[in-house]
């Protein structure tokens, strides 16, 4: 049935992006099979880069393409994606989470007459070998945006007679599933209203199958929870997106419960956690019903791999060798944004005398997001193989979000910027990098002077969130303070 998520999610340069992947890839010479790529309406600024990173996951070489939606509507579900086959349409339905389904299309049309036509024309050898009768099938009617009463539904069913069907039907399990789409939104239903009126007869190919994970691992009925644990779409999105497989050594230098390291150990890699405080790796907490449970909880009521290990650690002082180079497939993480759990680094106090190591709890100080940006990157371009993925959330305002701002590094490519909106005035932003050239001391050395203090204009979000501006002329006063005291226009206005 109809879609039901209003959330738009991608605005500004967003629209940009979009645009200019479908438009780099249309003039590419492409083999195979042009399926139309059904996808739910959430997360929109996700969908392209999270399947063109599960395309390279299941073939780095294999060439595929992006045919704008009919109407040129980038916030349509209903894209064209040609690919080498059905199964490779297939693998892509088992992993994505904001993919529907890939479908054959046989026709497609504003009007019926134009859809009838439309398959009428479309190839005798393509399409005979589904309309056999040694051939199980059945025919489902899909409204997007809107629900189609069963009615409705018996109706359209009896428009499609003019299709030379010869199958027996099947309900249950049959051997080839045709769907009807018919595309027809309505503006208060929260959908886009570009989205042009419009019928679509398929073959379906697949259906995504791994959507099951939301419920299997929701956060409401997760033992050891905290006020940051990530939402479990997302964090499988960040996993896909990050192209972890089985075996894969995935790290997270932020992990705090964990949600990050369940996702990646349901997809089959080994996984390592480590956060600054040490309470929330050691400590745990006492569940409702009176048991002890902690981060360890979760992977054996969910039956994981335990992860190899969960240390205390921080990002700005690595605790790994300094000659440790390339053991690790994936960085997947969340930073802390200085909102609800502030960034810290460890603070060193040399007179300071420790009484009970057992107990003890080191000494931190405030860390700047865009300070823990650089050690995230530089951290990461040095433990990643080549080939391997930082994934990470960036704090975005639209006051005084930078693109320019998005930290690089002399080792790191960046392949996505996908802005998810959490708010009217707030969003963040899933960055993902890939190494694509081996650590350099010096090279990094020689970036980081040149690109001089690291402090980025959303260090000051907690002062956009709870410090109240002035009203100058009826309306509020720009933000002008980073989290310093300094006053520094040209940067943070």
């Amino acid at each position: 049935m109809g879609a039901t998520d209003t959330h738009l999610g991608a605005t500004g340069c967003a629209d940009t992006q979009l645009a200019d992947r479908a438009a780099s890839s249309e003039g590419a010479s492409t083999s195979g099979r042009e399926y139309l790529a059904y996808f739910l309406h959430r997360h929109l600024d996700f969908r392209l880069p999270e399947l063109e990173s599960l395309i390279e996951y299941e073939d780095k070489n294999a060439s595929f393409s992006w045919r704008k939606p009919f109407g040129g509507c980038i916030y349509s579900p209903f894209w064209y994606l040609t690919l080498p086959s059905d199964g490779f349409a297939r693998q892509l339905c088992s992993r994505s989470m904001l993919l529907k389904g890939c479908f054959e299309v046989w026709g497609e049309g504003a009007t019926w007459e134009e859809l009838q036509h439309a398959v009428n024309a479309y190839p005798e050898h393509q399409k005979l070998p589904w309309l056999a009768s040694d051939m199980t099938m059945k025919v489902i009617v899909d409204g997007w945006g809107r629900v189609i009463q069963q009615p409705e539904q018996l109706q359209y069913l009896k428009k499609l007679e003019f299709i030379p069907f010869k199958n027996p039907v099947k309900l249950a399990a049959p051997q080839v599933t045709f769907r009807l789409i018919v595309s027809n939104c309505y503006s208060d239903h929260g959908m886009p209203a570009e989205v042009p009126k419009r019928f679509y007869f398929t073959r379906q190919v697949s259906l995504c199958s791994h959507r099951d994970v939301i419920a299997q691992y929701g956060l409401p009925q997760r033992v050891y929870l905290g006020p940051t644990s990530m939402d479990t779409e997302m964090a499988f999105i960040m996993c896909n997106q990050a192209k972890v497989r089985k075996g894969h050594l995935v790290f997270d230098p932020f992990a705090g419960t964990g949600s990050i390291l369940i996702a990646a150990a349901h997809l089959g890699a080994h996984t390592l956690g480590s956060d600054i405080d040490i309470r929330v790796l050691r400590d745990g907490k006492t569940a409702s019903d009176g048991q002890a449970v902690d981060n360890w909880s979760n992977f054996e009521v969910y039956k994981l791999q335990r992860p190899v290990g969960l240390i205390r650690a921080d990002v700005h002082r690595s605790p790994f060798r300094s000659n440790l180079e390339e053991v690790l497939d994936a960085v997947v993480c969340d930073p802390p944004y200085g909102v609800r759990a502030g960034g810290r680094k460890s603070q060193s106090i040399p007179e300071r005398q420790i009484r009970d190591r057992e107990k003890h709890i080191s000494a931190t100080a405030p860390y700047f997001l865009g300070e823990c940006l650089r050690d995230l990157l530089h951290m990461s371009a040095k433990l990643l193989r080549l080939g391997g993925r930082l994934v990470y959330f960036l704090p975005a305002a639209p006051e005084v979000y930078r693109e320019e701002e998005v930290p690089q590094h002399p080792a790191l490519q960046l392949v996505a910027n996908s802005e998810q909106v959490l708010s009217t005035k707030f969003s963040r932003r899933l960055i993902t990098m890939e190494k694509v050239k081996p650590y350099s001391a010096s090279d990094a050395e020689a970036y980081h002077e040149e690109q001089g203090d690291p402090r980025m204009a959303i260090d000051m979000l907690p002062s956009l969130i709870y410090e109240p501006r002035p009203i100058i002329n009826g309306r509020k006063a720009p933000p002008n303070r980073a989290l310093n005291g300094h006053t520094n226009r040209s940067k943070f206005c």
